[in-house]
C-alpha cells in the first residue's frame, strides 16, 4: 500500500511496491517528482494521487531505465506534468530504435514489447555538466544536479532546496542476506569512482530509489564498496581457463543459480556479465584475445 514519509522541509518520499519516489511540494496539492516509477506501480501511484488530490507539476528523471521512467508519458498526458530529462536520456527515450542505446541486447521488436512504456517526449532538456552553478530551475524551484555516472550512461541525482540528495541507483541499500548476487552497472569503473565520491557527501539527508531514507550516506557507500569488491572477486574466479562470452554466461548462471526460463532474463544476464567482464579487463585482472575470430577471456596478463 502506498504511503509517504516526510524527509525534510518540503521534501518527502512516496513509497510504492519496490521503489521510493522522492517528491518536492510546490504547493499544498502540487508536487514535483524525482522519477516516476514503472508501469507495474502505475495503479498504486494514480490511486494515491487521486485520493490525496495531488497534481504532478513535473517529473525530473535520474536515468533512462524502465523503473524510473515508465510513468513519464502517463503523467504528462493525465496531469500535464513537464518531463525533465538529460540530453542523452531525452535522445534514448525518443523512439524504439534509440532504446537500443540502453538495451542493446534486445531487437527492435523486443524493445517494442518490453520497453515501449518508457518512450516519452522531453519538455525540458539539460546537460548535467553544463548547468550554471550546477543547478536547474523547474517550476520555479532550484535543484542542484549531481553527476553520478556508472549505473547508466547519464545517471544523475538531484538535491532539493531542503538539502536532501536523491542518489537514485548510484548507491544501493545494504544487503543483510549475506548471499552473493550479481548486480548491474553499465560502467563499473565509474560506479566505484561515484561511490568513493558519495561517501564524502555532506547533505542533510539522502534518498535511494530502492533503499529509502538515510541521514548518513558514508556507511552505506562503504558497505556497497565492500560488497561489490567481494562480488568482483567471486566473479573473477570463474575465469580459471579460456572462456568465450557464452561460456562465461553459462558458468555465471550456474554459479549464481540464475534461471534461464525466458529470453528476456538471458538478455539481462548478458548485460550484467558483459559489464562485469569489461571491468575485470580494465583492471588487468583477466585478459582477452582473439581465437579464430572469437573473443576469449582468461587469467592471462593483458596484451
Amino acid at each position: 500500500m502506498a504511503y509517504t514519509q516526510s524527509v525534510r522541509g518540503n521534501t518527502g518520499c512516496l513509497f510504492l511496491k519496490g521503489i521510493c519516489i522522492p517528491f518536492y511540494i510546490v504547493s499544498s496539492r502540487e508536487w514535483i517528482l524525482l522519477d516516476s516509477g514503472s508501469r507495474f506501480v502505475r495503479r498504486e501511484l494514480e490511486e494515491y494521487l487521486g485520493e490525496q488530490k495531488i497534481r504532478i507539476r513535473a517529473v525530473m528523471c535520474s536515468h533512462a531505465h524502465f523503473d524510473h521512467t515508465e510513468n513519464n508519458r502517463y503523467l504528462q498526458e493525465t496531469h500535464g506534468a513537464k518531463i525533465v530529462l538529460s540530453a542523452l536520456d531525452a535522445g534514448i527515450l525518443q523512439d524504439i530504435t534509440s532504446l537500443k542505446a540502453c538495451f542493446y541486447s534486445y531487437t527492435g521488436q523486443d524493445n517494442e514489447r518490453y520497453n515501449r512504456e518508457m518512450l516519452c517526449r522531453a519538455d525540458r532538456i539539460f546537460v548535467p555538466q553544463q548547468q550554471e552553478n550546477g543547478q536547474i530551475q523547474v517550476e520555479g524551484v532550484f535543484f542542484q544536479v549531481l553527476a553520478l555516472p556508472g549505473h547508466a550512461a547519464s545517471h544523475v541525482g538531484f538535491v532539493t532546496p531542503d538539502g536532501v540528495a536523491y542518489l537514485a541507483d548510484s548507491v544501493l541499500s545494504p544487503d543483510p542476506s549475506g548471499r552473493e548476487h550479481l548486480t548491474y552497472m553499465l560502467d563499473w569503473s565509474r560506479s566505484f569512482q561515484t561511490l568513493e565520491a558519495v561517501r564524502r557527501f555532506s547533505y542533510q539527508s539522502y534518498i535511494l530509489a530502492h533503499g529509502g531514507v538515510y541521514d548518513r550516506i558514508g556507511p552505506v557507500a562503504e558497505e556497497n564498496l565492500e560488497r561489490f569488491r567481494g562480488m568482483m572477486d567471486g566473479f573473477c574466479r570463474l575465469f580459471a581457463g579460456e572462456l568465450t562470452q557464452e561460456e562465461v554466461l553459462a558458468k555465471a548462471a550456474k554459479q549464481y543459480h540464475f534461471t534461464w526460463d525466458s529470453y528476456e532474463k538471458v538478455c539481462v544476464l548478458e548485460r550484467v556479465v558483459r559489464s562485469m567482464t569489461e571491468y575485470l579487463v580494465e583492471q588487468g585482472r583477466i585478459g582477452r584475445r582473439s581465437r579464430g575470430g572469437v573473443m576469449v577471456y582468461g587469467p592471462w596478463k593483458p596484451e
